[in-house]
């Protein structure tokens, strides 16, 4: 929310000013956002593998957004989910990857809970309730089971 009103809102600011200052930050949203859409429309980036998944979102999402899906696609080569268990309903999925902060690396262990019959899945990464783009750790679950189009829930407007 702070990178919001970055430039916009200062520390000493009455009403008036936080309401004009306020509308200038939304204005200023909606045209990166209209600029965002027009080059969507004028520019493609292409797909970098056949996956019908990838060119869903390729189709659907805006170049930056697109982008980010792609970075997690590349991202699932080293991954390798193993069935922790399963019953009726469920199968939970551990699948480690390496996570980089500047020069440190530490190996993290995540959780997918899949259901098959509806093709769910939920990652204790919690990438897609944060970012509203799909973990690695997901797409590599629904690349083991065989899963080639994402239900409607993962793709958002």
């Amino acid at each position: 929310m702070n990178a919001f009103f970055d430039g916009y809102v200062h520390a000493k600011t009455n009403l008036k000013e936080f309401v004009d200052q306020y509308d200038n930050a939304l204005k200023k949203k909606i045209e990166n956002e209209n600029c965002a859409d027009f080059q969507s429309f004028n520019v493609t980036i292409l797909c970098i593998s056949r996956s019908p998944i990838e060119k869903r979102y390729q189709d659907l999402y805006t170049n930056p957004k697109f982008r980010e899906v792609q970075h997690q696609l590349t991202d699932i080569i080293d991954l390798d989910p193993v069935l922790l268990k399963a019953d009726a309903t469920v199968m939970i999925y551990l699948v480690k990857d390496e996570v980089h902060v500047e020069d440190f690396t530490k190996l993290v262990t995540y959780s997918v809970d899949f259901s098959e019959d509806d093709a769910v899945a939920k990652c204790s990464c919690g990438l897609f309730e944060m970012r509203g783009i799909m973990c690695r750790h997901i797409f590599a679950v629904f690349k083991c089971n065989g899963i080639k189009t994402i239900p409607d829930r993962y793709t958002l407007d």
